[in-house]
């Protein structure tokens, strides 16, 4: 039986030192290492956001997710929320409680273009970075967004967001916060201007979050032309109509279209289009050579030119329309009984119209033929001594045939 053993292991040596056994195990050196490929590309990471998805943003309902992580800013907490599917979400009324597991329903358009302004430009659409030009994680990023939210409704007079007494704290108390901290020992974490740590050192930098993000941003959104989309412009050079060598056609001045706002060159190809929504009969419009413009797409100079015999005095007035559609941001406020309202904006074309009005008032120029002052005295005297040369040339005639 001690002979069978030593055999078996004899075997056993021989097949383990044997090319056969390198073979195989550099074949599941290989099989291992593409494994761990494999689980690594196929694990999800819940670390990161779920994107919004385009055109649609949160649809016609969702149901809220229980609160997530709660960020402090010195004094005042920010909760992280999100959708059922791990959709980021933002509160709109502070001073109404936040309910999890409730279904929120599309309601409607937000159409206060300093909140699309605020919520275009934070996260999860625009990632804020530190002093050395690292992305803050995402716990900075929702407490900076959540605050400019707040910051911008509570300075605009929203009837949700100006209470500071009880268990909402006051919102004045984010401008003094130059370090935001979550989490626990050993998962500690917190960040100032300069970087985020792991370990609880205080701030490194006496710029608060307000001065160097928030305020800025909320600033822009008050202003009374913001938009967090592209808009079209129409103007014209000047109210000066002309007359065409032909004398057949009014002619205005060089009219342009253009475009302006937070993103003016994300226009959406082939979506730019004048019309002309109301003019006299016959009325079109030329390019800088003069050639009718037939296909207004894209246009973004051209003259107009009124027929001389259409205009009358109830059809004097050109009225002209210029839209175009700009991919830019949209959102819709979500509501339920009870709850606060929440929101996030998502990619969308969003249409944009302008007009310009014309009034054809044609003088034409006609040369100055008044006489100065001093033209009509002179004019005058050489009258009256005309006249006077006259006379004396009279007297003279009947004096010679006397003689």
């Amino acid at each position: 039986m001690e002979d069978n053993k030593n055999n078996k292991k004899s075997m056993f040596q021989q097949v383990f030192k044997s090319q056969l056994s390198k073979k195989l195990s550099a074949a599941m050196v290989l099989v291992s290492f593409f494994s761990f490929l494999l689980i690594g590309v196929t694990n999800v990471s819940y670390a990161a956001v779920t994107p919004i998805p385009e055109d649609t943003g949160l649809g016609d309902s969702f149901t809220t997710a229980e609160a997530g992580t709660e960020v402090f800013g010195g004094s005042f907490p920010v909760f992280m929320y999100s959708t059922s599917t791990g959709i980021p979400i933002f509160c709109l009324e502070r001073d109404i409680e936040f309910t999890d597991g409730t279904t929120m329903d599309k309601k409607e358009q937000i159409t206060d273009q300093g909140l699309l302004y605020v919520m275009a430009n934070t996260f999860p659409h625009y990632k804020f970075k530190d002093a050395t030009g690292k992305e803050f994680p995402d716990e900075v990023q929702t407490w900076i967004t959540q605050v400019a939210i707040w910051e911008y409704l509570y300075e605009t007079g929203d009837e949700y967001n100006q209470t500071g007494a009880g268990q909402v704290a006051n919102i004045e108390a984010v401008k003094t916060v130059p370090l935001i901290y979550w989490g626990a020992s050993p998962d500690y974490h917190e960040c100032d201007v300069n970087g985020c740590r792991d370990t609880m050192t205080g701030a490194t930098s006496a710029t608060t979050f307000y001065q160097q993000y928030i305020a800025p941003i909320v600033a822009n959104a008050k202003k009374s032309d913001v938009s967090a989309n592209g808009s079209i412009t129409m103007s014209i050079a000047n109210q000066e109509i002309s007359v065409t060598d032909d004398e057949k056609y009014y002619q205005t001045a060089l009219v342009t279209v253009g475009t302006t706002g937070t993103n003016p060159d994300n226009l959406v190809d082939g979506s730019l289009k004048v019309t002309v929504k109301n003019a006299p009969k016959g009325t079109i419009l030329v390019d800088e050579e003069g050639k009718e413009i037939k296909d207004t797409t894209g246009v973004q100079k051209f003259y107009v030119r009124i027929p001389v015999d259409s205009v009358t005095e109830e059809a004097k007035v050109v009225q002209l329309s210029a839209t175009g559609t700009f991919r830019g941001y949209d959102g819709y406020y979500y509501r339920a009984d009870g709850a606060q309202t929440v929101s996030t904006v998502f990619t969308n074309d969003v249409p944009s119209t302008t007009g310009l009005e014309i009034p054809i008032n044609y003088t034409p120029d006609v040369p100055d033929t008044g006489m100065t002052v001093a033209q009509s005295i002179y004019f005058i005297g050489l009258v009256v001594l005309l006249c006077g040369v006259g006379i004396i040339y009279a007297n003279a005639k009947p004096k010679e045939r006397q003689q």
